[in-house]
Protein backbone atom coordinates (compact mmCIF):
# COMPACT_ATOMS: atom_id res chain seq x y z
CA UNK A 1 0.00 0.00 0.00
CA UNK A 2 1.52 3.39 -1.18
CA UNK A 3 1.52 5.99 1.62
CA UNK A 4 3.79 8.45 0.25
CA UNK A 5 3.13 12.07 -0.47
CA UNK A 6 0.28 12.16 1.40
CA UNK A 7 -0.76 15.99 2.48
CA UNK A 8 -4.00 16.40 2.79
CA UNK A 9 -6.48 14.46 4.59
CA UNK A 10 -10.81 14.53 4.44
CA UNK A 11 -12.46 12.90 7.88
CA UNK A 12 -15.55 12.45 7.29
CA UNK A 13 -17.61 13.06 11.10
CA UNK A 14 -16.99 14.93 13.45
CA UNK A 15 -17.95 13.04 16.89
CA UNK A 16 -15.62 11.85 19.40
CA UNK A 17 -13.73 9.55 16.65
CA UNK A 18 -13.50 12.02 13.92
CA UNK A 19 -11.96 14.81 16.24
CA UNK A 20 -9.52 12.50 18.22
CA UNK A 21 -8.05 11.83 14.33
CA UNK A 22 -8.16 15.04 13.74
CA UNK A 23 -6.84 16.43 16.20
CA UNK A 24 -3.69 13.69 16.17
CA UNK A 25 -3.45 14.47 12.43
CA UNK A 26 -3.17 18.12 12.60
CA UNK A 27 -0.27 17.55 15.41
CA UNK A 28 1.20 15.79 12.89
CA UNK A 29 1.18 18.21 9.88
CA UNK A 30 -1.53 17.31 7.90
CA UNK A 31 -3.79 19.51 6.35
CA UNK A 32 -7.03 17.85 7.47
CA UNK A 33 -10.60 18.76 6.87
CA UNK A 34 -13.00 17.46 8.46
CA UNK A 35 -17.11 17.13 7.36
CA UNK A 36 -19.86 17.24 9.87
CA UNK A 37 -23.31 16.82 8.73
CA UNK A 38 -24.89 18.05 11.73
CA UNK A 39 -23.94 21.72 12.91
CA UNK A 40 -21.30 21.26 15.42
CA UNK A 41 -18.98 18.24 17.07
CA UNK A 42 -20.06 15.84 18.82
CA UNK A 43 -21.98 13.02 16.47
CA UNK A 44 -24.26 11.06 18.62
CA UNK A 45 -23.95 13.31 21.49
CA UNK A 46 -25.31 16.51 19.38
CA UNK A 47 -29.07 15.54 19.41
CA UNK A 48 -29.54 12.31 21.92
CA UNK A 49 -32.98 10.90 23.22
CA UNK A 50 -34.51 12.32 26.36
CA UNK A 51 -32.51 11.40 29.66
CA UNK A 52 -29.39 9.95 27.68
CA UNK A 53 -25.75 9.51 28.70
CA UNK A 54 -22.90 7.44 29.05
CA UNK A 55 -23.46 3.93 30.28
CA UNK A 56 -20.14 3.60 31.93
CA UNK A 57 -18.28 5.56 34.77
CA UNK A 58 -16.66 8.77 33.43
CA UNK A 59 -13.27 8.04 33.03
CA UNK A 60 -14.05 5.17 30.78
CA UNK A 61 -15.59 7.34 28.44
CA UNK A 62 -12.59 10.01 28.55
CA UNK A 63 -9.85 11.11 25.88
CA UNK A 64 -6.79 10.23 27.16
CA UNK A 65 -4.93 13.62 27.22
CA UNK A 66 -8.03 15.43 28.40
CA UNK A 67 -9.28 14.63 31.63
CA UNK A 68 -13.14 15.07 32.58
CA UNK A 69 -13.78 18.43 34.97
CA UNK A 70 -13.46 16.59 38.92
CA UNK A 71 -16.72 17.74 39.53
CA UNK A 72 -17.71 15.49 36.32
CA UNK A 73 -20.74 13.15 37.41
CA UNK A 74 -20.14 9.66 36.68
CA UNK A 75 -22.60 7.81 33.91
CA UNK A 76 -22.48 11.51 32.25
CA UNK A 77 -25.36 12.55 30.99
CA UNK A 78 -25.51 13.43 27.01
CA UNK A 79 -25.31 17.29 27.35
CA UNK A 80 -22.72 17.39 29.75
CA UNK A 81 -20.47 14.91 27.31
CA UNK A 82 -21.30 16.90 24.52
CA UNK A 83 -19.72 20.45 26.21
CA UNK A 84 -16.50 18.05 26.62
CA UNK A 85 -16.35 17.43 22.92
CA UNK A 86 -16.96 21.05 21.99
CA UNK A 87 -14.00 21.99 24.70
CA UNK A 88 -11.97 19.16 23.02
CA UNK A 89 -12.14 20.43 19.67
CA UNK A 90 -11.54 24.15 20.52
CA UNK A 91 -8.98 23.02 22.92
CA UNK A 92 -6.56 21.46 19.52
CA UNK A 93 -7.86 23.76 17.00
CA UNK A 94 -10.17 20.88 15.43
CA UNK A 95 -13.03 23.03 14.85
CA UNK A 96 -11.30 26.00 12.13
CA UNK A 97 -10.59 23.06 10.50
CA UNK A 98 -13.94 21.97 10.66
CA UNK A 99 -17.28 22.24 7.19
CA UNK A 100 -20.52 21.90 9.55
CA UNK A 101 -23.72 21.12 8.08
CA UNK A 102 -22.23 19.26 5.18
CA UNK A 103 -23.00 16.02 3.95
CA UNK A 104 -20.51 14.03 1.84
CA UNK A 105 -22.57 12.59 -1.11
CA UNK A 106 -19.79 10.57 -2.85
CA UNK A 107 -16.35 9.53 -2.49
CA UNK A 108 -14.78 8.02 -5.86
CA UNK A 109 -11.41 6.53 -7.05
CA UNK A 110 -9.50 8.75 -9.50
CA UNK A 111 -8.41 8.16 -12.70
CA UNK A 112 -5.25 5.54 -13.58
CA UNK A 113 -2.30 6.74 -12.19
CA UNK A 114 -3.22 9.04 -9.07
CA UNK A 115 -3.81 8.41 -5.40
CA UNK A 116 -6.37 9.30 -2.80
CA UNK A 117 -9.60 10.07 -3.50
CA UNK A 118 -12.12 12.40 -4.92
CA UNK A 119 -15.12 13.59 -2.19
CA UNK A 120 -18.16 15.17 -3.57
CA UNK A 121 -20.28 17.36 -0.69
CA UNK A 122 -22.81 19.50 -0.18
CA UNK A 123 -22.74 22.65 2.09
CA UNK A 124 -25.24 24.33 3.81
CA UNK A 125 -25.51 26.85 0.51
CA UNK A 126 -26.39 24.43 -1.47
CA UNK A 127 -23.17 24.26 -3.36
CA UNK A 128 -21.76 20.66 -4.47
CA UNK A 129 -17.96 20.62 -4.08
CA UNK A 130 -15.76 17.85 -5.53
CA UNK A 131 -12.12 18.02 -3.69
CA UNK A 132 -9.03 15.82 -4.14
CA UNK A 133 -7.69 14.02 -0.97
CA UNK A 134 -4.21 12.37 -0.55
CA UNK A 135 -5.95 9.65 2.20
CA UNK A 136 -9.48 9.72 3.81
CA UNK A 137 -10.78 8.45 7.34
CA UNK A 138 -14.00 7.23 7.65
CA UNK A 139 -15.19 8.14 11.19
CA UNK A 140 -18.83 7.97 11.13
CA UNK A 141 -19.66 5.34 13.94
CA UNK A 142 -20.98 1.79 13.94
CA UNK A 143 -24.13 3.21 13.11
CA UNK A 144 -25.08 5.97 11.09
CA UNK A 145 -28.35 8.47 11.41
CA UNK A 146 -30.83 6.14 10.16
CA UNK A 147 -33.00 4.83 12.27
CA UNK A 148 -33.56 1.22 12.17
CA UNK A 149 -37.41 0.87 12.43
CA UNK A 150 -38.58 -2.20 11.56
CA UNK A 151 -42.20 -2.90 10.03
CA UNK A 152 -45.14 -5.29 11.38
CA UNK A 153 -48.47 -6.62 9.80
CA UNK A 154 -51.26 -3.94 10.15
CA UNK A 155 -49.39 -1.54 11.55
CA UNK A 156 -51.45 0.92 9.03
CA UNK A 157 -54.19 0.26 11.35
CA UNK A 158 -53.11 1.56 14.52
CA UNK A 159 -54.45 4.66 15.63
CA UNK A 160 -51.32 5.22 17.92
CA UNK A 161 -48.21 6.42 17.98
CA UNK A 162 -45.16 4.75 16.41
CA UNK A 163 -41.42 6.45 16.82
CA UNK A 164 -38.01 5.46 17.21
CA UNK A 165 -36.53 6.06 20.46
CA UNK A 166 -34.59 9.07 19.41
CA UNK A 167 -37.86 10.97 19.24
CA UNK A 168 -38.52 10.90 22.60
CA UNK A 169 -37.19 14.05 23.39
CA UNK A 170 -39.99 15.24 26.23
CA UNK A 171 -41.98 13.28 28.97
CA UNK A 172 -45.31 14.95 27.86
CA UNK A 173 -45.09 12.24 24.88
CA UNK A 174 -45.62 9.87 27.91
CA UNK A 175 -48.30 11.43 30.19
CA UNK A 176 -51.19 9.13 30.62
CA UNK A 177 -50.08 7.11 27.89
CA UNK A 178 -50.05 3.23 27.13
CA UNK A 179 -46.31 2.68 26.30
CA UNK A 180 -44.09 0.09 25.12
CA UNK A 181 -40.99 -0.11 24.04
CA UNK A 182 -38.97 -2.31 21.72
CA UNK A 183 -36.11 -3.35 22.97
CA UNK A 184 -33.44 -4.39 25.29
CA UNK A 185 -30.67 -2.23 24.95
CA UNK A 186 -29.47 0.68 26.79
CA UNK A 187 -31.81 2.84 25.01
CA UNK A 188 -34.63 0.32 25.44
CA UNK A 189 -33.93 0.32 29.01
CA UNK A 190 -33.93 4.05 29.27
CA UNK A 191 -37.13 4.22 27.65
CA UNK A 192 -38.51 1.84 29.52
CA UNK A 193 -37.68 3.74 32.88
CA UNK A 194 -39.16 6.55 31.33
CA UNK A 195 -42.28 5.07 30.74
CA UNK A 196 -42.94 3.67 33.87
CA UNK A 197 -42.45 6.88 35.36
CA UNK A 198 -44.47 8.86 33.33
CA UNK A 199 -47.11 7.29 31.29
CA UNK A 200 -50.32 5.41 32.90
CA UNK A 201 -49.05 1.73 31.92
CA UNK A 202 -45.54 0.70 30.39
CA UNK A 203 -44.30 -2.32 29.03
CA UNK A 204 -41.35 -3.60 27.74
CA UNK A 205 -41.08 -6.32 24.86
CA UNK A 206 -37.55 -8.29 24.00
CA UNK A 207 -36.88 -11.17 22.18
CA UNK A 208 -33.52 -12.32 24.16
CA UNK A 209 -33.09 -10.79 27.49
CA UNK A 210 -29.13 -10.14 28.09
CA UNK A 211 -26.73 -10.75 31.24
CA UNK A 212 -26.84 -7.38 33.39
CA UNK A 213 -23.50 -5.88 34.14
CA UNK A 214 -25.31 -3.89 37.14
CA UNK A 215 -23.23 -0.36 37.55
CA UNK A 216 -22.18 -1.97 41.36
CA UNK A 217 -21.67 -5.42 41.68
CA UNK A 218 -23.03 -6.73 44.96
CA UNK A 219 -24.67 -2.98 45.12
CA UNK A 220 -20.95 -2.02 46.18
CA UNK A 221 -18.07 -2.58 43.48
CA UNK A 222 -18.17 -0.19 40.61
CA UNK A 223 -18.52 -2.21 37.67
CA UNK A 224 -14.84 -1.20 36.06
CA UNK A 225 -12.89 -2.79 38.89
CA UNK A 226 -14.38 -6.53 38.21
CA UNK A 227 -14.05 -6.12 34.37
CA UNK A 228 -11.11 -4.38 33.57
CA UNK A 229 -8.52 -7.00 35.39
CA UNK A 230 -5.46 -8.90 34.21
CA UNK A 231 -7.92 -11.75 36.21
CA UNK A 232 -11.20 -11.33 34.86
CA UNK A 233 -9.10 -10.98 31.03
CA UNK A 234 -7.41 -14.18 32.24
CA UNK A 235 -10.63 -15.98 32.19
CA UNK A 236 -12.17 -14.84 28.87
CA UNK A 237 -12.41 -16.75 25.99
CA UNK A 238 -8.72 -17.25 24.33
CA UNK A 239 -7.87 -14.49 21.85
CA UNK A 240 -6.39 -14.75 18.39
CA UNK A 241 -2.97 -14.94 19.63
CA UNK A 242 -2.69 -16.36 23.12
CA UNK A 243 0.70 -16.73 24.87
CA UNK A 244 1.92 -20.23 25.79
CA UNK A 245 0.84 -19.55 28.91
CA UNK A 246 -2.54 -18.33 28.72
CA UNK A 247 -3.04 -21.37 26.64
CA UNK A 248 -1.56 -23.68 28.91
CA UNK A 249 -4.10 -21.81 31.80
CA UNK A 250 -7.27 -22.55 29.41
CA UNK A 251 -6.20 -25.99 29.62
CA UNK A 252 -5.23 -27.00 32.97
CA UNK A 253 -7.57 -24.68 34.89
CA UNK A 254 -11.05 -24.80 32.93
CA UNK A 255 -12.65 -25.94 35.54
CA UNK A 256 -11.93 -22.83 37.28
CA UNK A 257 -13.17 -20.94 34.63
CA UNK A 258 -16.03 -22.55 33.83
CA UNK A 259 -16.83 -22.40 38.29
CA UNK A 260 -15.71 -18.44 38.32
CA UNK A 261 -18.32 -17.46 35.10
CA UNK A 262 -21.05 -19.71 37.19
CA UNK A 263 -20.67 -17.56 40.38
CA UNK A 264 -20.84 -14.30 38.39
CA UNK A 265 -24.00 -15.61 36.83
CA UNK A 266 -25.39 -15.99 40.32
CA UNK A 267 -24.53 -12.87 42.14
CA UNK A 268 -25.97 -11.21 38.91
CA UNK A 269 -29.02 -13.28 39.10
CA UNK A 270 -29.47 -12.57 42.89
CA UNK A 271 -28.88 -8.87 42.44
CA UNK A 272 -30.76 -8.04 39.90
CA UNK A 273 -33.97 -10.69 40.37
CA UNK A 274 -33.37 -12.63 37.07
CA UNK A 275 -34.78 -16.21 38.57
CA UNK A 276 -38.25 -16.83 37.29
CA UNK A 277 -40.58 -16.30 40.24
CA UNK A 278 -41.96 -19.30 43.16
CA UNK A 279 -45.41 -20.08 42.43
CA UNK A 280 -48.09 -17.83 43.39
CA UNK A 281 -45.08 -14.86 43.41
CA UNK A 282 -45.33 -11.82 40.89
CA UNK A 283 -45.00 -13.06 37.52
CA UNK A 284 -43.37 -9.68 36.13
CA UNK A 285 -39.93 -11.30 36.41
CA UNK A 286 -40.46 -14.66 34.57
CA UNK A 287 -38.68 -14.97 31.13
CA UNK A 288 -35.47 -12.66 32.58
CA UNK A 289 -32.99 -15.35 32.73
CA UNK A 290 -30.93 -15.32 29.23
CA UNK A 291 -30.24 -18.53 27.48
CA UNK A 292 -26.82 -18.35 27.07
CA UNK A 293 -23.37 -18.20 29.45
CA UNK A 294 -21.79 -14.89 30.24
CA UNK A 295 -18.30 -15.23 28.87
CA UNK A 296 -20.66 -15.80 25.15
CA UNK A 297 -23.30 -13.60 25.97
CA UNK A 298 -21.06 -10.74 27.07
CA UNK A 299 -19.30 -10.16 24.01
CA UNK A 300 -22.70 -9.30 21.93
CA UNK A 301 -23.34 -5.84 20.87
CA UNK A 302 -26.46 -5.85 23.04
CA UNK A 303 -24.49 -6.21 26.13
CA UNK A 304 -26.83 -5.03 29.21
CA UNK A 305 -25.64 -1.94 31.31
CA UNK A 306 -28.77 -0.51 32.27
CA UNK A 307 -29.78 2.09 35.48
CA UNK A 308 -30.32 0.07 38.49
CA UNK A 309 -33.75 1.06 38.78
CA UNK A 310 -34.94 -1.13 35.68
CA UNK A 311 -35.32 -4.02 37.38
CA UNK A 312 -36.42 -2.48 40.32
CA UNK A 313 -39.40 -1.61 38.27
CA UNK A 314 -40.35 -5.02 36.89
CA UNK A 315 -40.45 -6.15 40.32
CA UNK A 316 -42.19 -3.75 41.57
CA UNK A 317 -45.00 -4.00 38.56
CA UNK A 318 -44.44 -0.23 37.33
CA UNK A 319 -43.26 -1.98 33.96
CA UNK A 320 -44.28 -4.95 32.73
CA UNK A 321 -41.46 -6.81 30.66
CA UNK A 322 -43.08 -9.45 27.74
CA UNK A 323 -40.11 -12.02 26.11
CA UNK A 324 -41.61 -12.22 22.62
CA UNK A 325 -41.78 -10.15 19.53
CA UNK A 326 -44.00 -8.39 17.97
CA UNK A 327 -46.61 -9.92 15.22
CA UNK A 328 -48.54 -7.39 14.23
CA UNK A 329 -51.00 -4.17 15.49
CA UNK A 330 -54.55 -3.83 15.84
CA UNK A 331 -56.07 -0.56 16.59
CA UNK A 332 -55.48 -0.02 19.65
CA UNK A 333 -52.55 -2.95 20.65
CA UNK A 334 -49.57 -5.04 19.39
CA UNK A 335 -50.24 -8.56 19.25
CA UNK A 336 -47.05 -10.57 20.80
CA UNK A 337 -46.18 -13.92 19.53
CA UNK A 338 -46.42 -15.53 22.85
CA UNK A 339 -49.81 -14.74 21.98
CA UNK A 340 -50.56 -11.85 24.11
CA UNK A 341 -52.39 -8.50 23.48
CA UNK A 342 -50.88 -5.26 25.29
CA UNK A 343 -53.04 -2.36 24.78
CA UNK A 344 -51.41 1.00 23.98
CA UNK A 345 -51.23 4.27 22.50
CA UNK A 346 -47.60 4.66 22.06
CA UNK A 347 -45.24 2.39 20.83
CA UNK A 348 -41.14 3.15 20.98
CA UNK A 349 -39.13 1.55 18.74
CA UNK A 350 -35.81 1.14 20.12
CA UNK A 351 -34.14 -0.87 17.35
CA UNK A 352 -31.08 1.22 17.43
CA UNK A 353 -29.61 2.49 13.76
CA UNK A 354 -28.97 1.65 10.54
CA UNK A 355 -25.25 1.94 8.90
CA UNK A 356 -25.07 4.20 5.93
CA UNK A 357 -22.05 3.76 3.63
CA UNK A 358 -24.07 4.85 0.72
CA UNK A 359 -21.37 7.22 -0.22
CA UNK A 360 -18.89 4.92 -1.09
CA UNK A 361 -18.93 2.91 -4.86
CA UNK A 362 -20.26 -0.25 -4.94
CA UNK A 363 -17.43 -1.41 -6.10
CA UNK A 364 -15.55 -0.43 -3.04
CA UNK A 365 -18.22 -2.07 -0.72
CA UNK A 366 -17.62 -5.24 -3.09
CA UNK A 367 -13.98 -5.27 -2.32
CA UNK A 368 -14.08 -4.06 1.53
CA UNK A 369 -16.69 -6.76 1.57
CA UNK A 370 -19.63 -5.65 3.54
CA UNK A 371 -21.32 -9.18 5.14
CA UNK A 372 -24.74 -10.06 7.64
CA UNK A 373 -22.33 -9.37 10.41
CA UNK A 374 -20.24 -6.21 9.11
CA UNK A 375 -16.85 -6.00 7.63
CA UNK A 376 -13.51 -7.10 8.47
CA UNK A 377 -10.83 -5.10 8.42
CA UNK A 378 -6.74 -5.49 9.41
CA UNK A 379 -6.37 -3.85 12.60
CA UNK A 380 -10.29 -3.08 12.90
CA UNK A 381 -8.62 0.32 10.58
CA UNK A 382 -7.92 -0.78 7.02
CA UNK A 383 -8.37 -2.87 3.96
CA UNK A 384 -5.43 -4.31 2.09
CA UNK A 385 -7.74 -4.01 -1.37
CA UNK A 386 -8.59 -0.50 -0.85
CA UNK A 387 -5.59 1.76 -0.53
CA UNK A 388 -5.54 5.38 1.53
CA UNK A 389 -8.89 4.77 3.11
CA UNK A 390 -9.48 4.29 7.39
CA UNK A 391 -12.12 3.59 9.34
CA UNK A 392 -11.88 4.70 12.70
CA UNK A 393 -14.34 4.41 15.57
CA UNK A 394 -16.57 2.97 12.56
CA UNK A 395 -16.04 -0.50 13.05
CA UNK A 396 -14.44 -0.51 16.51
CA UNK A 397 -16.85 -0.64 19.31
CA UNK A 398 -15.88 -1.40 23.25
CA UNK A 399 -17.11 -1.09 26.70
CA UNK A 400 -14.08 1.74 26.13
CA UNK A 401 -14.83 3.07 23.05
CA UNK A 402 -13.56 6.48 23.16
CA UNK A 403 -10.22 4.70 24.69
CA UNK A 404 -10.30 2.84 21.88
CA UNK A 405 -10.93 4.78 18.81
CA UNK A 406 -8.00 6.86 20.02
CA UNK A 407 -5.53 4.54 20.04
CA UNK A 408 -7.12 3.47 16.42
CA UNK A 409 -6.02 7.38 15.55
CA UNK A 410 -2.84 6.59 17.32
CA UNK A 411 -2.06 3.63 15.04
CA UNK A 412 -2.97 5.37 11.89
CA UNK A 413 -1.05 8.51 12.69
CA UNK A 414 2.33 6.63 13.26
CA UNK A 415 1.54 4.42 10.14
CA UNK A 416 1.31 7.52 8.25
CA UNK A 417 4.71 9.10 9.58
CA UNK A 418 6.69 5.69 9.02
CA UNK A 419 6.97 5.14 12.37
CA UNK A 420 5.46 1.30 11.73
CA UNK A 421 5.16 -0.70 8.50
CA UNK A 422 2.34 -2.58 7.40
CA UNK A 423 3.05 -6.19 6.50
CA UNK A 424 2.42 -7.79 2.98
CA UNK A 425 -0.88 -7.66 1.51
CA UNK A 426 -1.45 -11.27 2.12
CA UNK A 427 -0.21 -11.20 5.67
CA UNK A 428 -3.36 -8.75 6.22
CA UNK A 429 -5.41 -10.62 4.54
CA UNK A 430 -4.53 -13.77 6.45
CA UNK A 431 -4.85 -11.87 9.42
CA UNK A 432 -8.50 -10.89 8.66
CA UNK A 433 -9.25 -14.28 7.69
CA UNK A 434 -8.40 -15.53 11.34
CA UNK A 435 -10.00 -12.80 13.37
CA UNK A 436 -13.12 -13.08 11.28
CA UNK A 437 -12.96 -16.88 11.90
CA UNK A 438 -12.40 -15.96 15.41
CA UNK A 439 -15.06 -13.67 16.05
CA UNK A 440 -18.29 -16.02 14.46
CA UNK A 441 -17.28 -18.45 17.19
CA UNK A 442 -16.60 -16.70 19.73
CA UNK A 443 -19.16 -13.66 19.41
CA UNK A 444 -22.95 -14.11 19.24
CA UNK A 445 -24.38 -13.20 15.76
CA UNK A 446 -25.62 -9.33 15.19
CA UNK A 447 -25.23 -7.45 11.97
CA UNK A 448 -22.23 -5.73 13.63
CA UNK A 449 -20.29 -8.66 15.15
CA UNK A 450 -17.43 -7.64 13.10
CA UNK A 451 -17.23 -4.43 15.57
Amino acid sequence: MNLKNIKRIGIIGAGEAGIGTAKMLLAAGYDCTVFERNGLVGGVWTDGYLDFGVQVQRELYEIPDFPHAPDTPDFTPGPVVQKYLEDYAREFGVAPHSRFNTTVTALEEPGAGDHGWVLTSQGPDGVTRREHFDFVVIAIGVYSHTPNLPVFPNQDEFAGTIMHNSELVSTEQLAGKKAVVLGYGKSATDAALLAAEHAEKASIVFREPRWPVPSRLLGRIPFKYALFTRFTNAMLPLHLHPTRLECLWHKLGKPAIWLFWRVVEKLITLQCGLARPRRGKSATTADLMPRHPIEYDGFSNSTMLPKPEFFERIHNGALRAHRASISGYTTDSVLLSTGEEVACDTVILATGWKTDYGFLPEAVRKRIDFEDDGYYLYRQVIHPGVPRLAFIGSNAATYINILTHNLQARWLTELLNGRHQLPSRFSMQDEIAATKDWKRRIIPPSTSRAA
